[in-house]
């Protein structure tokens, strides 16, 4: 939940026509990379964002309990959405559905990478038109490996 309040405070500026609804669960710590997580959310958010087509956009960005030792993120928007066939290749590196010179297609490569190494996964459910769900789903407690890169990383703090 501190990640996703220090996420929404570094993309307010993206967010400023943007009604976002936080529904902050009451979740436990979990052990991760603080600044790979938010680097996640602040992707998921900015895709969000620039999905949006209608003149007031809308944002839900969830956290709960999803299960035994993971938490999940949701980030819902009621943006354009995504059509069936870009679904299975949005983490693809470079793909991008923006019109050219707008995006790179990192954006989701680079967060499924992420919460990958976490040990985790990302689901997207989307309806062309009404939006698009991803949902974040991350262990209390990653891969060994994982663990002492995210100590290191509190240590630095």
């Amino acid at each position: 939940n501190e990640g996703v309040r220090a996420t929404l405070l570094i993309a307010q500026s993206v967010l400023r026509k943007i009604d976002v609804e936080r529904r902050l669960g009451d979740i436990p710590s979990i052990t991760c990379s603080p600044s790979q997580v938010n680097q996640v959310l602040l992707n998921l958010l900015n895709n969000s964002a620039q999905a949006m087509d209608k003149p007031r956009g809308h944002i839900v960005i969830t956290t709960r309990a999803a299960g035994d030792g993971v938490v999940a993120i949701d980030v819902e928007d009621n943006g354009k959405g995504i059509e069936p066939d870009a679904l299975p290749k949005i983490f693809d590196p470079f793909y991008t559905t923006k019109e050219p010179g707008k995006g790179t297609g990192l954006g989701l490569s680079i967060a499924y990478k992420i919460v990958n190494q976490h040990g985790g996964r990302i689901d997207v459910r989307s309806t062309p038109g009404s939006g698009t769900v991803v949902t974040v789903i991350l262990p209390i407690q990653p891969p060994p490996d994982l663990a002492a890169l995210a100590a290191g990383e509190e240590a630095a703090a």
